[in-house]
């Protein structure tokens, strides 16, 4: 089956469900329900991304990476390293949950997360469903979710190196291999700098230029004691620092993340139990040249985070599962919340239960139901749903049809930061999808409608200086992606028109555009693949002075060459026409630039 097609069907799940289906030959998918299932019973939209793929695109980061994926948006403030946010199918930057191997990211606790921080040298997979999925996540999963796989089973070893435009060095290894007859072991570490450019020019700030310098590092062992047990542990570490533009004056930014996981698996014939548990924390500085970075601490957060998750295949057309999730949020100490001592409730937990079904009364017709409780601390009980169902109307073709609730939480800086408004309530959505998938003269296709209606939608209030809840937001949208090839030319097609716009007003949502294409393009010769990505997004209102974002088509080639059997020879021209464009407004995006990797495989 096309690997599009597959990844229309398949979605995000914890990690250890990955791990099984990899280490055993059974046709298994990682799917929405946070178990590994057959492809044939999976009814969620979404799309996956293997290294294989981010290493044929050579992305340089997360954010390289997002941008191809259909539905998405990116708006970022200038170049590497500079604050990136996406919007997933319309929504807000914080209405897409974002995991790595399963796990939310401590980040999170202050709103959405920084996409350009997160390195992606240690990234073995990313899956991305679209559409609420908040019955089995819990808040914030409104937009969709996306899952960062980091662990990996598999034996591997290599150096890469990379130099480019901007003085952009990098340089990452990973080194993967077994440890006796049950264990497995594995390592990666990175470096990144890049000179920048002024991401934001005025008057006053002729000259600057505004850099990035990443560090990262990730061990993990897994050991498996027969076919029923196995267990992992992993360590995550990465260092950023980066400038950006203050009013006019250079600044620097600087952050820290650490975190440690753990997860027993057991597995039998009918019963699947996942137990995980994690620690995270995260600092951040923001500081002048000059001046005592200690001594500038905007954030330091931690995170602790337990799942527990059960599957039992009652028949072979009928499967149960079910789960408990606690996590506890904690701001230690720093600026961004104007007065720490004014938060009502720190640390703030949350614990969420759910339950999910999977059944197929008629050969044809499967049926998914799922349901969630979120007990917050501070906001209460909240319940979500989630229905799905999906017909073969004729061979090769199924219709699906799904609704579902989600729910956000405010943050703490939306309820205590800079504006913050401490009577803000929980933003609550309703997702109205249907899908129809085929097969049509060798072109692998689906065609989805959505309509995402968003109550108490919290935004910023410019007369009151600050957040409120603003009311009811309606997304309605329509996607198509198609996957073909033309000889030996393969290429993937997404297009996505929306109408994302405020009830009250009609006003468009700020940096979402009601038109988006993407195709991404791929040719391979022997030795040699070729590959060309592009891009349109259309005009979009920015966030200040309420002006309109320009359109804009975007070009990217990459070639790459396996001169030996272990070293590959990589080049990639970014903005090939080198078009002036805005994400942000004031915030010009980056020139074109060259870039060129050597990748040793040993």
């Amino acid at each position: 089956m096309n690997k599009q097609i597959v990844a229309s069907l398949v979605a995000t799940s914890l990690f250890p469900a990955a791990a099984w289906a990899e280490q055993n030959t059974e046709t298994v998918v990682v799917t929405a329900s946070r178990f590994a299932q057959s492809d044939a019973s999976v009814l969620q939209s979404a799309t996956i991304l293997t290294r294989q793929d981010i290493a044929r695109l050579q992305a340089r980061s997360l954010v390289d990476v997002l941008r191809t994926v259909p539905s998405i948006e990116i708006a970022q403030s200038g170049g590497r390293g500079q604050i990136a946010s996406i919007f997933m199918r319309g929504t807000e930057s914080d209405h897409s949950l974002v995991l790595i191997d399963g796990m939310r990211m401590a980040s999170s606790i202050k709103g959405s997360v920084d996409f350009n921080q997160i390195p992606v040298n240690s990234i073995e997979r990313i899956e991305i469903i679209r559409g609420a999925r908040a019955t089995l996540y819990g808040s914030s999963a409104i937009g969709g979710v996306i899952n960062i796989i980091t662990k990996t089973n598999k034996e591997r070893a290599n150096v890469s190196a990379t130099v480019g435009s901007l003085d952009h060095h990098a340089v990452s290894g990973a080194w993967a291999t077994t440890l006796g007859d049950n264990g497995h072991f594995s390592g990666i570490a990175g470096y990144e700098s890049n000179d920048g450019y002024n991401v934001h020019p005025t008057a006053s700030n002729r000259g600057d230029q505004h850099g990035f310098t990443g560090r990262n590092a990730q061990l993990g062992y897994s050991h498996r004691w027969n076919t029923f047990w196995s267990a992992d542990v992993t360590g995550r570490w990465y260092q950023n620092e980066y400038d950006y533009d203050n009013f006019g004056s250079l600044k620097h930014g600087w952050l820290e993340s650490q975190a440690l996981a753990s997860t027993l698996n057991y597995r039998s014939d009918a019963w699947r139990a996942t137990l995980s548990a994690e620690i995270s924390q995260q600092e951040n500085f923001d500081y002048r040249p000059g001046s005592d970075r200690k001594n500038n601490k905007t954030s330091d957060v931690e995170q602790v985070s337990t799942s527990l998750g059960l599957q039992y295949q009652a028949t072979e057309d009928w499967l149960l599962g079910g789960g408990v999730d606690y996590r506890q949020d904690t701001f230690n100490e720093g600026s961004l919340i104007t007065n720490p001592d004014d938060i009502a409730i720190n640390p703030r937990d949350n614990l969420g239960t759910y339950l999910l079904t999977q059944f197929s009364p008629v050969e044809a017709l499967s049926i998914e139901a799922s349901a969630r409780s979120d007990d917050n601390e501070q906001y209460g009980q909240h319940a979500t749903w989630q229905t799905s169902a999906g017909l073969a109307i004729a061979e090769g073709y199924q219709l699906v049809a799904s609704y579902g609730t989600a729910f956000k939480a405010p943050s703490l800086t939306e309820l205590y930061g800079w504006g913050g408004n401490a009577t803000l309530k929980p933003e609550e959505s309703s997702n109205t999808e249907l899908s129809l998938r085929g097969a049509t003269a060798d072109v692998d296709w689906s065609l989805t409608g959505y309509i995402n209606n968003i109550d108490n939608m919290i935004d910023w209030d410019a007369e009151a200086k600050k957040n409120r809840n603003i009311g009811e937001v309606t997304i309605k949208g329509v996607e198509l992606i198609a996957n073909f090839d033309v000889a030996s030319l393969h290429n993937q097609l997404s297009l996505a028109y929306k109408d994302p716009k405020k009830d009250n007003t009609g006003e468009q949502l700020a940096r979402r555009a009601k038109r988006v294409a993407k195709w991404d393009a791929s040719y391979q010769w022997e030795r040699l693949q070729l590959g060309t990505q592009w891009q349109y997004q259309g005009d979009r209102l920015d966030y200040s002075g309420g002006e309109m974002l320009g359109s804009y088509s975007l070009w990217a080639v990459t070639a790459s060459y396996q001169a030996t059997d272990n070293l590959t020879v990589k080049g990639k021209v970014d903005n090939v026409f080198d078009k002036e464009y805005e994400t942000a407004g004031g915030y010009p995006a980056a020139e074109r630039a060259y870039f060129m990797t050597l990748d040793y495989h040993y």
